[in-house]
């Protein structure tokens, strides 16, 4: 059993959700057998798609009899601070609030914090309250998305 072999049972199950498999682990706690996903979609995950995906994949994983030795199945959102670090991840997260630390400055600033209102080949657009700005994925050195409590 691989965790290449886990990902292509996964994957179905949260395509049929609208979701996808952000990040993937296999490890030993004692004798049982850790499988970690982490999901998201747009608009984020919730605990009750948690509760649903993890009972879905639960069921495939059984009836693939893939696993063949005790294991404990967590499905679990990404959380709110994890850094966004693919083209995917910003594309998840259009339309929300996002705190950026850049490389180089734009419009002298190397920390914006603005809407996300695109996602471009080679790039992200935000509206700021400087107004649009278009920032190369490059030049992101770090992005979340915006806690405001």
């Amino acid at each position: 059993m691989t965790l290449d072999a886990i990902r292509a049972l996964v994957e179905p199950v949260l395509a049929d959700a609208s979701a996808e498999l952000v990040e993937s682990t296999l490890h030993r706690q004692g004798r049982q057998l850790i499988i970690r996903l982490l999901v998201d979609k747009v608009g984020g995950v919730t605990i009750q798609d948690c509760t649903r995906l993890n009972r879905s994949i639960g069921q495939v994983l059984d009836e693939a009899d893939l696993v063949d030795e005790p294991y404990t199945l967590e499905v679990s959102s990404p959380g709110l601070d994890r850094p966004l670090v693919s083209k995917r991840d910003f594309e998840r997260a259009l339309g929300e609030e996002l705190d950026l630390e850049l490389t180089e400055a734009i419009h002298g600033r190397k920390q914006l914090t603005g809407q996300l209102l695109a996602v471009q080949p080679e790039a992200i657009v935000m509206i700021t309250r400087a107004g649009n700005v278009t920032i190369p994925l490059a030049q992101i050195q770090r992005a979340v998305k915006a806690l405001r409590w």
